[in-house]
């Protein structure tokens, strides 16, 4: 009982000395930090670094708050310990106080030696190093890592495999240093079985799938991937629906929702999309108001894509300010500002546009800057800029920059932009590229019903050591003919816009069908090309070659005989072409739609040698437009040619031949035009002519795979200029035939049949009805 009471009593005195001393030990803590041991000053006058073996020491001084000369703080000692912890270079940090020394103790995170992958099928190894962040021979982060895995499962969302899963394995090895092993399961891909519709009643089911990004799984699925999965394609996707209604005029479409579920077995997905049609409008009236004025007010109308009256179309809201900001920005407006303010009246159900300009202040160029090119040189970039330092700004310039430098297909991506500098009244061009592998290898296969069997391979560089050039190496075998060919071109010859290349070249012909003897070729071409204005283009080549003839049929006609006869040749021969070309193009790029054509090519052979001729030949194509949105097309092609000597005869294999799916269809290949009597074999012409004449149309329900059908009405006339004499069947009557065909833009390559039906012909021409071919490159 008394020891109880004494208890009681001395507890009740220390408890409060035994709780004010807990509270004050971060105060001791602290203050010995503070505190200046006997002799020394509260000044740090060294900083020691202890225990960094991977990480450099000035990375360690670079991240403390404190050196040399402050004096010691608790406050700048916390925020150095977060600095330092936040590098994720290390395990653990201490920092003590030795008199006026400030020692920093570190214990450094295991430096990565390996990175794998494990499991991995669908995804390379070097795509998912591109991935991760964390890097070989790194310090290894944790933090790091776990976005790095995050990376990694969205990487494999967007190729449709929701169920892969993706651990990593750390594995300690000796000095201080790990393995990291990402342990994949892939899964099966969470592909989308259906792609439902809800509220459409006025645009049917086929109109907007064909437009979407996600599609259903069919037959081509395995090579278009388009049956996957991704949040961002199903937002895209909903874009992609608003822009179908309002090109038909429904301005007030509402996509409610999109949803995506998984099937109860959550191998597949099932995407809804939800709409509110609403009512179909038309354009109102149509206005263009702001400050610029050194153009006619026509000249801005003139602009407009779209009349009063017509339904409501937001492509051609778009076109609009596309082309005003490239006539008013070329005026040097690079900050214009063109907004299309947009006022419904839903009882006249009617869209009006007032166009609203505010031109901005007029600015010229300062500089170029060039970045992203790490293997493209600058002025490969730079020769396609049509802007110079020191020009006033021009937008269409700008645009067509950005184009130029795409059609280059050097870029993964291209972005030309015009920041503010310092000067008002000047802005720079920024021009920034990801650039792509531009080297390939290509095997190529394929059917012809003239070739039979064609097979090709091919090395290609197109950025030759990042200078633009183009250097390649290409084979091609077939039935009737063996290719050899090694190409260089350069496109910028002397630094001009002149291109400039030689070709070597091998080639053999073997045509049983349509000849009794065989050919050899092998040769040189040098050529130069310059474009003289935007549409127009001329090039001028020399070739010298050795051409032989062989293996001649004992029945071979005389001819035939006499061309053996004088063969080997040596053939030197200077060309030119000149060719004009002003084509649009459909909005997927895959066909002509409105335009035209021309060539004009000569060549001279005497230059030297034992072939003495001069050729012309003209060619033109035609393309235009029956019915609007490019559901109807007409194509018209003439062509014709001559060619004479003056020493001898032409060489049969520099004649004309006609016949076959390139030229006049119905018709084997060579199958028009003279031929003898002995052997069947074709002559040639020293002139021809032929017309083509095609209905080109979509194939019902198969538009967006690119499948087009034609009608087509062909014509062509090939003979000499005299009589090649007895054992010849010859006239100058021409042939005509007519059918129809279908081309297909196929993954394997583009696909093409047609049924041609002679109309007009001779009894001696060798027709044929079905022709077709189809080729890719893998």
């Amino acid at each position: 009982m008394m020891f109880d009471l004494l208890f009681r009593k001395t507890l009740h005195i220390t408890a409060p000395a035994l709780l004010v001393g807990i509270l004050l030990l971060p105060g001791l803590s602290q203050a010995q930090f503070l505190s200046s041991p006997s002799g020394s000053s509260n000044t740090i006058g060294e900083i020691r670094v202890e225990g960094a073996k991977w990480i450099n020491k000035n990375t360690v001084l670079h991240s403390l708050e404190l050196e040399v000369g402050d004096r010691f703080s608790t406050s700048k000692q916390q925020k150095s310990l977060k600095a330092l912890y936040k590098t994720g270079f290390f395990k653990d940090v201490q920092l003590d106080r030795q008199g006026d020394v400030l020692v920093v103790r570190v214990l450094e995170n295991p430096l990565v030696n390996e990175i794998r992958f494990s499991g991995n099928d669908a995804m390379e190894d070097d795509e998912l190093k591109q991935l991760i962040k964390q890097k070989k021979r790194e310090p290894y982060n944790k933090a790091r890592t776990e976005a790095d895995l995050a990376v990694m499962r969205q990487a494999y969302r967007i190729k449709g495999l929701f169920l892969a899963n993706i651990e990593l394995e750390v594995e300690e090895l000796s000095q201080n240093r790990v393995r990291l092993t990402y342990e994949i399961e892939e899964g099966e891909k969470s592909r989308v079985q259906e792609v439902r519709f809800i509220g459409n009643k006025l645009v049917d089911d086929g109109t907007l799938l064909k437009k979407l990004v996600i599609q259903p799984t069919g037959w081509l699925s395995w090579l278009k991937e388009d049956d996957t999965y991704d949040r961002e394609k199903l937002m895209f996707d909903q874009q992609q629906l608003r822009n179908v209604y309002q090109d038909q005029g429904y301005a007030r479409i509402q996509v409610n929702s999109s949803i995506a579920e998984l099937t109860p077995d959550k191998k597949a997905f099932i995407v809804t999309h939800s709409v509110t049609e609403g009512d179909r409008y038309k354009f109102g009236k149509l206005t263009i108001q702001g400050d610029f004025d050194e153009l006619p007010e026509s000249d801005l109308y003139a602009q407009l894509q779209m009349e009063e009256g017509e339904w409501f179309n937001v492509t051609a809201v778009r076109d609009t300010r596309e082309k005003l900001t490239d006539l008013i920005g070329d005026f040097g407006y690079a900050f214009l500002d063109i907004n299309p303010k947009t006022v419904y009246d839903d009882e006249a159900k009617t869209v009006s546009l007032d166009f609203q300009v505010k031109k901005g202040r007029r600015v010229y160029l300062d500089r170029i800057d060039v970045v992203g090119n790490n293997r493209t040189r600058d002025e490969v970039i730079r020769r396609e800029v049509l802007l110079g330092e020191g020009d006033r700004f021009a937008a269409s310039k700008v645009r067509k920059t950005k184009n130029r430098l795409r059609r280059l297909d050097y870029f993964e991506e291209v972005e030309v932009t015009t920041p503010k500098t310092m000067d008002p009244d000047m802005v720079r061009l920024k021009v920034k590229v990801q650039e792509k592998p531009t080297g390939s290898f290509t095997i190529g296969a394929g059917f012809s019903s003239t070739d039979k069997i064609i097979s090709s391979a091919s090395v290609t560089q197109r950025n030759f050591l990042g200078r633009g050039q183009k250097l390649s190496f290409s084979t091609a075998l077939s039935a009737t003919r063996t290719e050899f060919e090694v190409s260089f071109t350069e496109p910028y010859f002397l630094h001009k816009p002149i291109s400039a290349g030689f070709d070597l070249y091998n080639r053999k012909t073997d045509d049983d069908d349509n000849s009794s003897y065989k050919k050899s070729s092998y040769g040189l071409g040098l050529r130069l090309g310059a474009a003289l204005s935007d549409h127009l283009y001329n090039s001028v080549s020399y070739h010298i070659r050795h051409v032989e003839l062989y293996d001649i049929d004992s029945g071979a006609s005389s001819v035939i005989q006499a061309e053996y006869a004088n063969s080997p040749y040596l053939q030197s021969m200077v060309s030119n072409t000149l060719s004009w070309r002003d084509m649009n193009r459909s909005k997927d790029g895959k066909s002509v739609v409105k335009g035209r054509s021309h060539s004009l090519t000569t060549d001279f052979s005497g230059l030297g040698g034992d072939v003495r001729f001069v050729r012309l030949v003209q060619d033109n194509h035609f393309y235009h437009p029956l019915m609007k949105k490019d559901k109807l097309t007409g194509h018209l092609r003439l062509k014709g040619g001559m060619i004479e000597t003056w020493d001898g005869s032409v060489p049969i294999y520099e004649r004309f031949n006609l016949g076959g799916p390139r030229t006049v269809r119905g018709f084997r290949s060579s199958g028009i035009g003279a031929r003898s009597t002995t052997d069947g074999d074709s002559m040639g012409g020293n002139y021809f002519g032929q017309v083509n004449m095609e209905l080109i149309f979509p194939v019902l329900g198969l538009e967006d795979k690119g499948v087009k059908g034609m009608t087509f009405i062909d014509a062509g006339l090939l003979n000499n200029f005299d009589s090649l004499g007895a054992g010849i069947d010859e006239s100058d009557n021409p042939r005509v035939a007519a059918g129809v065909g279908v081309h297909w833009d196929s993954p394997f390559g583009p696909l093409q049949f047609s049924l041609g039906f002679p109309l007009v012909k001779e009894e001696w021409d060798e027709t044929r009805t079905f022709d077709f071919s189809v080729g890719t490159s893998l």
